[in-house]
Protein backbone atom coordinates (compact mmCIF):
# COMPACT_ATOMS: atom_id res chain seq x y z
CA UNK A 1 0.00 0.00 0.00
CA UNK A 2 1.29 3.39 -0.99
CA UNK A 3 1.71 5.77 1.94
CA UNK A 4 0.57 9.40 2.08
CA UNK A 5 2.62 11.90 0.10
CA UNK A 6 4.94 14.41 1.74
CA UNK A 7 2.56 17.22 0.83
CA UNK A 8 -0.21 15.22 2.44
CA UNK A 9 1.76 15.10 5.69
CA UNK A 10 2.29 18.87 5.57
CA UNK A 11 -1.40 19.41 4.88
CA UNK A 12 -2.33 17.20 7.80
CA UNK A 13 -0.07 19.11 10.17
CA UNK A 14 -1.56 22.40 8.98
CA UNK A 15 -5.08 21.14 9.68
CA UNK A 16 -4.08 20.00 13.18
CA UNK A 17 -2.50 23.35 13.96
CA UNK A 18 -5.45 25.36 12.63
CA UNK A 19 -7.73 23.53 15.07
CA UNK A 20 -5.59 24.28 18.13
CA UNK A 21 -7.13 27.13 20.10
CA UNK A 22 -3.88 27.58 22.05
CA UNK A 23 -2.04 28.53 18.85
CA UNK A 24 -4.49 31.29 17.98
CA UNK A 25 -4.41 32.53 21.56
CA UNK A 26 -0.62 32.81 21.34
CA UNK A 27 -0.93 34.81 18.10
CA UNK A 28 -3.46 37.11 19.78
CA UNK A 29 -1.16 37.51 22.79
CA UNK A 30 1.67 38.45 20.45
CA UNK A 31 -0.44 41.16 18.82
CA UNK A 32 -1.36 42.53 22.25
CA UNK A 33 2.33 42.58 23.20
CA UNK A 34 3.14 44.55 20.06
CA UNK A 35 0.45 47.08 20.94
CA UNK A 36 1.84 47.40 24.47
CA UNK A 37 5.35 47.92 23.06
CA UNK A 38 4.11 50.85 20.98
CA UNK A 39 2.69 52.50 24.10
CA UNK A 40 5.94 51.89 25.97
CA UNK A 41 8.12 53.31 23.20
CA UNK A 42 5.91 56.36 22.71
CA UNK A 43 6.07 57.18 26.42
CA UNK A 44 9.81 56.50 26.84
CA UNK A 45 11.94 59.57 27.40
CA UNK A 46 14.31 60.55 24.61
CA UNK A 47 13.12 58.07 21.98
CA UNK A 48 11.34 60.64 19.85
CA UNK A 49 14.24 63.09 20.09
CA UNK A 50 16.70 60.35 19.19
CA UNK A 51 14.60 59.28 16.21
CA UNK A 52 14.64 62.81 14.81
CA UNK A 53 18.33 63.45 15.41
CA UNK A 54 19.80 60.03 14.53
CA UNK A 55 17.53 57.74 12.44
CA UNK A 56 20.26 55.08 12.13
CA UNK A 57 20.67 54.74 15.90
CA UNK A 58 16.87 54.68 16.24
CA UNK A 59 16.61 51.89 13.64
CA UNK A 60 19.23 49.83 15.48
CA UNK A 61 17.43 50.43 18.78
CA UNK A 62 14.13 49.24 17.32
CA UNK A 63 15.83 46.20 15.81
CA UNK A 64 17.27 45.30 19.22
CA UNK A 65 13.94 45.78 21.01
CA UNK A 66 11.66 44.08 18.52
CA UNK A 67 14.29 41.45 17.75
CA UNK A 68 14.36 40.40 21.39
CA UNK A 69 10.57 40.32 21.54
CA UNK A 70 10.43 38.10 18.46
CA UNK A 71 13.18 35.76 19.61
CA UNK A 72 11.44 35.11 22.92
CA UNK A 73 7.90 35.06 21.55
CA UNK A 74 8.63 32.86 18.54
CA UNK A 75 10.69 30.53 20.71
CA UNK A 76 7.82 29.94 23.13
CA UNK A 77 5.33 29.52 20.28
CA UNK A 78 7.46 27.03 18.36
CA UNK A 79 8.30 25.06 21.50
CA UNK A 80 4.63 24.70 22.38
CA UNK A 81 3.46 23.98 18.85
CA UNK A 82 6.35 21.64 18.03
CA UNK A 83 6.18 19.57 21.20
CA UNK A 84 2.40 19.32 20.85
CA UNK A 85 2.35 18.29 17.18
CA UNK A 86 4.96 15.59 17.74
CA UNK A 87 4.20 14.34 21.24
CA UNK A 88 0.43 14.16 20.77
CA UNK A 89 0.98 11.46 18.14
CA UNK A 90 2.77 9.27 20.66
CA UNK A 91 0.38 9.96 23.53
CA UNK A 92 -2.85 9.41 21.60
CA UNK A 93 -1.51 6.42 19.68
CA UNK A 94 -2.32 7.93 16.29
CA UNK A 95 1.30 7.49 15.29
CA UNK A 96 0.66 3.73 15.02
CA UNK A 97 -2.17 4.44 12.58
CA UNK A 98 0.17 6.58 10.48
CA UNK A 99 2.79 3.83 10.46
CA UNK A 100 0.13 1.26 9.52
CA UNK A 101 -0.84 3.39 6.53
CA UNK A 102 2.69 3.21 5.19
CA UNK A 103 4.24 6.38 6.53
CA UNK A 104 7.89 5.79 7.39
CA UNK A 105 9.16 6.86 10.80
CA UNK A 106 11.75 9.27 9.44
CA UNK A 107 9.35 10.37 6.71
CA UNK A 108 6.82 11.46 9.32
CA UNK A 109 9.42 13.15 11.51
CA UNK A 110 10.92 15.06 8.58
CA UNK A 111 7.44 16.12 7.51
CA UNK A 112 6.72 17.56 10.95
CA UNK A 113 10.08 19.33 11.10
CA UNK A 114 9.62 20.83 7.64
CA UNK A 115 6.12 22.01 8.56
CA UNK A 116 7.49 23.66 11.72
CA UNK A 117 10.24 25.32 9.66
CA UNK A 118 7.63 26.68 7.24
CA UNK A 119 5.58 27.91 10.19
CA UNK A 120 8.69 29.65 11.56
CA UNK A 121 9.18 31.43 8.23
CA UNK A 122 5.54 32.55 8.20
CA UNK A 123 5.84 33.85 11.76
CA UNK A 124 9.03 35.74 10.88
CA UNK A 125 7.59 37.33 7.74
CA UNK A 126 4.34 38.24 9.50
CA UNK A 127 6.23 39.74 12.42
CA UNK A 128 8.50 41.78 10.15
CA UNK A 129 5.47 43.23 8.38
CA UNK A 130 3.65 44.04 11.64
CA UNK A 131 6.63 45.36 13.61
CA UNK A 132 8.07 47.20 10.60
CA UNK A 133 4.73 48.88 9.98
CA UNK A 134 4.46 49.95 13.61
CA UNK A 135 7.99 51.38 13.67
CA UNK A 136 7.41 53.23 10.39
CA UNK A 137 4.10 54.62 11.66
CA UNK A 138 5.67 55.84 14.91
CA UNK A 139 8.59 57.44 13.09
CA UNK A 140 6.33 59.15 10.56
CA UNK A 141 4.08 60.50 13.34
CA UNK A 142 7.11 62.01 15.12
CA UNK A 143 8.98 63.43 12.12
CA UNK A 144 6.23 63.94 9.54
CA UNK A 145 7.82 61.63 6.95
CA UNK A 146 9.81 58.43 6.43
CA UNK A 147 12.80 60.17 4.87
CA UNK A 148 15.24 59.20 7.62
CA UNK A 149 14.30 55.52 7.49
CA UNK A 150 14.27 55.40 3.70
CA UNK A 151 17.94 56.43 3.56
CA UNK A 152 19.40 53.99 6.06
CA UNK A 153 23.03 53.06 5.21
CA UNK A 154 24.07 49.68 3.86
CA UNK A 155 25.71 48.86 7.21
CA UNK A 156 22.29 48.75 8.86
CA UNK A 157 20.93 46.37 6.24
CA UNK A 158 24.02 44.22 6.66
CA UNK A 159 23.30 44.02 10.40
CA UNK A 160 19.68 43.24 9.57
CA UNK A 161 20.89 40.35 7.42
CA UNK A 162 22.89 38.98 10.35
CA UNK A 163 19.79 39.38 12.51
CA UNK A 164 17.77 37.28 10.06
CA UNK A 165 20.44 34.57 10.10
CA UNK A 166 20.48 34.43 13.90
CA UNK A 167 16.68 34.37 14.10
CA UNK A 168 16.57 31.50 11.64
CA UNK A 169 19.24 29.66 13.60
CA UNK A 170 17.42 30.25 16.88
CA UNK A 171 14.10 29.01 15.50
CA UNK A 172 15.79 25.95 14.02
CA UNK A 173 17.35 25.03 17.37
CA UNK A 174 14.00 25.53 19.11
CA UNK A 175 12.24 23.24 16.63
CA UNK A 176 14.85 20.52 17.13
CA UNK A 177 14.59 20.93 20.91
CA UNK A 178 10.83 20.40 20.80
CA UNK A 179 11.31 17.29 18.65
CA UNK A 180 13.94 15.90 21.02
CA UNK A 181 11.77 16.54 24.09
CA UNK A 182 8.77 14.90 22.42
CA UNK A 183 10.86 11.90 21.40
CA UNK A 184 12.37 11.45 24.85
CA UNK A 185 9.13 11.69 26.80
CA UNK A 186 6.73 10.20 24.28
CA UNK A 187 4.07 12.20 26.10
CA UNK A 188 2.58 15.66 25.75
CA UNK A 189 3.11 16.79 29.35
CA UNK A 190 6.80 15.87 29.41
CA UNK A 191 7.48 17.32 25.96
CA UNK A 192 5.89 20.68 26.71
CA UNK A 193 7.30 20.98 30.23
CA UNK A 194 10.77 19.83 29.22
CA UNK A 195 11.09 22.06 26.18
CA UNK A 196 9.71 25.15 27.93
CA UNK A 197 11.91 24.65 30.99
CA UNK A 198 15.14 24.16 29.04
CA UNK A 199 16.05 27.79 28.33
CA UNK A 200 15.03 29.24 31.73
CA UNK A 201 17.16 26.57 33.42
CA UNK A 202 19.96 27.19 30.94
CA UNK A 203 20.01 30.91 31.69
CA UNK A 204 19.58 30.40 35.44
CA UNK A 205 22.63 28.14 35.46
CA UNK A 206 24.74 31.19 34.62
CA UNK A 207 23.76 32.78 37.94
CA UNK A 208 24.37 29.49 39.76
CA UNK A 209 27.83 29.15 38.23
CA UNK A 210 28.65 32.77 39.13
CA UNK A 211 27.63 32.22 42.76
CA UNK A 212 29.52 28.93 42.92
CA UNK A 213 32.64 30.56 41.52
CA UNK A 214 32.39 33.32 44.10
CA UNK A 215 31.75 30.90 46.96
CA UNK A 216 34.66 28.59 46.05
CA UNK A 217 36.92 31.47 44.94
CA UNK A 218 37.76 29.49 41.81
CA UNK A 219 36.80 30.50 38.30
CA UNK A 220 37.42 27.04 36.88
CA UNK A 221 35.42 25.01 36.04
CA UNK A 222 32.34 27.03 37.02
CA UNK A 223 32.75 30.02 34.73
CA UNK A 224 34.02 27.78 31.93
CA UNK A 225 30.81 25.73 32.00
CA UNK A 226 28.78 28.75 30.90
CA UNK A 227 30.78 28.93 27.68
CA UNK A 228 29.05 25.73 26.52
CA UNK A 229 25.45 26.44 27.53
CA UNK A 230 23.06 26.86 24.61
CA UNK A 231 20.96 29.78 25.89
CA UNK A 232 23.83 32.11 26.81
CA UNK A 233 25.53 31.50 23.46
CA UNK A 234 22.30 32.26 21.60
CA UNK A 235 21.93 35.41 23.69
CA UNK A 236 25.22 36.90 22.50
CA UNK A 237 25.92 35.39 19.08
CA UNK A 238 24.35 38.26 17.11
CA UNK A 239 26.48 40.90 18.84
CA UNK A 240 29.58 38.76 18.26
CA UNK A 241 29.16 38.23 14.52
CA UNK A 242 27.96 41.72 13.56
CA UNK A 243 30.98 43.58 12.13
CA UNK A 244 30.10 47.15 13.11
CA UNK A 245 27.26 47.01 15.65
CA UNK A 246 26.95 45.06 18.88
CA UNK A 247 23.34 44.01 19.37
CA UNK A 248 22.14 44.42 22.93
CA UNK A 249 21.61 41.07 24.65
CA UNK A 250 18.60 40.90 26.93
CA UNK A 251 19.40 37.64 28.74
CA UNK A 252 22.37 36.05 30.51
CA UNK A 253 25.68 35.88 28.57
CA UNK A 254 28.50 33.40 29.26
CA UNK A 255 30.63 34.44 32.23
CA UNK A 256 33.83 34.24 30.19
CA UNK A 257 34.50 36.19 26.98
CA UNK A 258 33.84 34.17 23.81
CA UNK A 259 33.98 34.92 20.10
CA UNK A 260 31.48 34.42 17.32
CA UNK A 261 33.09 31.22 16.06
CA UNK A 262 32.87 29.61 19.48
CA UNK A 263 29.21 30.59 19.85
CA UNK A 264 28.32 29.18 16.43
CA UNK A 265 30.10 25.89 17.17
CA UNK A 266 28.34 25.47 20.51
CA UNK A 267 24.93 26.23 18.98
CA UNK A 268 25.63 23.82 16.14
CA UNK A 269 26.68 21.07 18.56
CA UNK A 270 23.48 21.45 20.59
CA UNK A 271 21.36 21.44 17.42
CA UNK A 272 23.06 18.25 16.22
CA UNK A 273 22.50 16.62 19.61
CA UNK A 274 18.78 17.49 19.52
CA UNK A 275 18.50 16.15 15.97
CA UNK A 276 20.21 12.87 16.88
CA UNK A 277 17.90 12.38 19.88
CA UNK A 278 14.81 13.10 17.78
CA UNK A 279 15.88 10.73 14.97
CA UNK A 280 16.97 7.91 17.28
CA UNK A 281 13.74 8.07 19.25
CA UNK A 282 11.72 8.17 16.03
CA UNK A 283 13.31 5.09 14.47
CA UNK A 284 13.47 3.12 17.72
CA UNK A 285 10.05 1.46 18.16
CA UNK A 286 8.37 1.29 21.54
CA UNK A 287 6.67 -1.88 22.70
CA UNK A 288 3.21 -0.46 21.97
CA UNK A 289 4.13 0.67 18.50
Amino acid sequence: MRGPSFLGILRGEAIKLSRQLSFWLMIAAGLVLLAVSVVGINTAEGVQVGAKSDPVAFAHQMLDIYGTIFQIGSGITLLLVGSRLIAMEYQSGTIRIAYARGVGRLHLLVGKLVFLALLAIVLLVGYLIAAGGLVAAMYASWTGSLTGLESLPSSFWQDFGYWLVVQGMSMGVVILLSAAAAGLGRGLAFAMAGSLAFFPIDNFLVAIMALTSRATRHDSPWRNITEYLLGPNLNVVLGLIEPDHSAAGALAPPLNPIDGGHALLVIGAWALAFLVIAVVRAVRPDVLE
